[in-house]
């Protein structure tokens, strides 16, 4: 990631105790920004980056999110990397608890997180919101439909947040992965071939443009990031 046009703008990352979340939290500090980390728990000591600011919050609790967003002067840019997964299931055996647990895990952390971010973002009249889909909210083959129709429900999210933001300074936008190369997802899927899967450093330079000012002009899109996969 290119070390410009960060110096003196803050990056907030909500999830930044994951593997995804904690390598975009160190990019984003290695290319000059001033980075803040959140998550419903925080890295243990010896896994926390230097230069970089935990909060500890649940993206589910409406008053803490607030609380957090009032706490400090608007971020530049929010990128929200948390989510919840559940593999495939026949639809004659749903599990109610399931997709409960996935729309609130997924799509209402993201609306929560969008609500708060605007506000904040309004206040300064500019700044990114990024938000992290899946692949499997476009296509059906293979999918559990609790993940599906919650990642698919980002992506009405953000079109919805970037309709709402046209002709401001604020965009909002989200990127589409396919199986990111996670530990957790090689020890999920060992036989996997792991090598075409989009690694979290490859998300993160996309992640690094739509943050960037050069995509002013780009708003409400789902950006694919498949790898070869």
């Amino acid at each position: 990631m290119a070390e410009t046009g960060y110096a003196g703008r803050t990056v907030l990352v909500f999830g930044a105790a994951g593997a995804l979340g904690g390598g975009l939290a160190a990019a984003f500090a290695e290319a000059g920004a001033a980075v803040a980390g959140a998550d419903r728990h925080l890295p243990s000591p010896g896994h926390r980056l230097d230069g970089v600011r935990y909060h500890e919050v649940d993206v589910l609790d409406d008053a803490a999110l607030g609380d957090l967003f009032g706490q400090q002067p608007p971020p530049w840019a929010v990128v929200n990397t948390i989510g919840g997964y559940a593999p495939h299931t026949r639809l004659d055996a749903l599990d109610p608890g399931e997709l409960t647990a996935q729309l609130n895990l997924n799509l209402v952390s993201a609306a929560l997180v969008t609500k708060h971010a605007l506000a904040a973002l309004r206040r300064s009249g500019e700044g990114r919101i990024v938000h992290t889909a899946s692949r499997a909210a476009q296509v059906t083959k293979g999918q559990g439909f609790a993940y599906s129709v919650s990642k698919l429900g980002v992506l009405h999210l953000v079109a919805m947040a970037a309709d709402e933001t046209r002709g401001t300074g604020i965009t909002v936008n989200c990127v589409v992965p396919s199986i990111i190369d996670t530990p957790a997802n090689r020890a999920a899927m060992p036989d996997a071939r792991h090598h075409r899967w989009p690694k979290p450093s490859q998300l993160a330079a996309v992640l690094a443009f739509l943050v960037s000012d050069e995509a002013i002009l780009i708003s409400g899109a789902a950006i694919p990031v498949y790898g070869q996969a």
